[in-house]
């Protein structure tokens, strides 16, 4: 499955986070090395090995905008390509093939996202139109560490049904526990739906394949309050909360938190927040503890109710094609 997901843009830090000094990651169970050229400079991801004697350059330091290995000297510049080997008397060609691997990166909602594939699949757009408008705040929540798989991890942040059971008090459905008739709808990069439970309208867009949004715009101020909303809420007021899963490797997974609102923009963060640890212990309780680690594609190996896993029969789905021949249609 791992191999399947290079295609897709993860993410694997805050932006914030790194500078000029080599730092190790991993993503799909390869090691990276992650640095800037400059402290200004954009990031710069590598296979986290010099091709030379396969020595980890995050141990190196970066020199003139290049990244230095520890053991031989040997230096990459941001493109992969060497720039100097201290072996060589000067003037001496560098072998074509002395090359770092370098991966697509990019900065975006203050994170850095990593593609490891040759032909890098789109990349996710959906916090665009919020991320940078002024009628919205944005914060970065935390970074969580569950040893469960990415799906799992995106499977229990799609599912409302166990709102009344696992968060009680915190942020379950309103109207109690029977899931009402609601639409799945596939999309180009996922699939969205949406539930009135009589106080929220909660609409979720799932990005393929670990991106999960939960976008609760507030329908009935009387009808209750989930601990990320305000306690004046009011018609019309949104908070989004988005579910970045990375998958590490097959049983670890790391889970960015972010938290975007468009209403009490001048009330301290931690008020929308604050719970947050609280909600993702309790789930993390129940999915390291699901079995098997990896979500069974095979929609006849787990029993399924057709209205409360209607979103999880047709992620399930799609997880299969992952390992379908192209010429598969579905």
């Amino acid at each position: 499955m791992l191999d399947m997901l290079r295609p897709y843009w993860h993410p694997i830090s805050r932006d914030s986070d790194v500078g000029m000094e080599p730092t190790r990651y991993t993503l799909l169970g390869e090691h990276l090395v992650v640095w800037r050229p400059s402290p200004e400079g954009d990031v710069v991801v590598m296979k986290d090995l010099c091709i030379h004697r396969g020595a980890a350059l995050s141990a190196g330091a970066v020199v003139d905008g290049t990244i230095k290995c520890a053991y031989h000297g040997w230096r990459y510049r941001a493109d992969g390509g060497c720039a100097h080997i201290p072996s060589l008397p000067e003037g001496a060609p560098i072998p074509a093939k002395a090359r770092a691997i370098a991966y697509a990166s990019r900065s975006a909602y203050g994170l850095i996202w990593v593609c490891l594939g040759e032909t890098p699949a789109p990349f996710p757009g959906f916090l665009e139109t919020v991320w940078d408008n002024p009628d919205y705040r944005s914060v970065y929540v935390a970074r969580y560490d569950w040893n469960a798989s990415a799906a799992r991890v995106a499977e229990n942040a799609m599912d409302f049904s166990h709102f009344n059971f696992v968060h009680k008090g915190y942020t379950e459905l309103a109207d109690g526990p029977v899931i009402k008739p609601f639409e799945v709808a596939r999309q180009d990069q996922g699939f969205a739906y949406a539930y009135d439970d009589g106080h929220l309208l909660r609409e979720y867009v799932i990005e393929f394949p670990f991106l999960v949004h939960d976008r609760k715009g507030v329908l009935n101020p009387e009808g209750g309050a989930t601990w990320s909303d305000s306690d004046n809420a009011r018609a019309g007021d949104v908070t989004l909360l988005s579910f970045l899963a990375t998958p590490v490797d097959e049983t670890l997974t790391h889970i960015h938190v972010l938290v975007t609102r468009n209403h009490a923009l001048d009330r301290d963060d931690a008020e929308f927040t604050g719970g947050f640890d609280t909600v993702m212990e309790q789930d993390r309780v129940i999915v390291e503890g699901q079995r098997p680690e990896q979500i069974p594609v095979d929609i006849k190996e787990e029993l399924h109710l057709r209205l409360p896993d209607a979103a999880s029969i047709l992620y399930r789905r799609m997880l299969r094609e992952l390992n379908l021949p192209a010429s598969y249609m579905p």
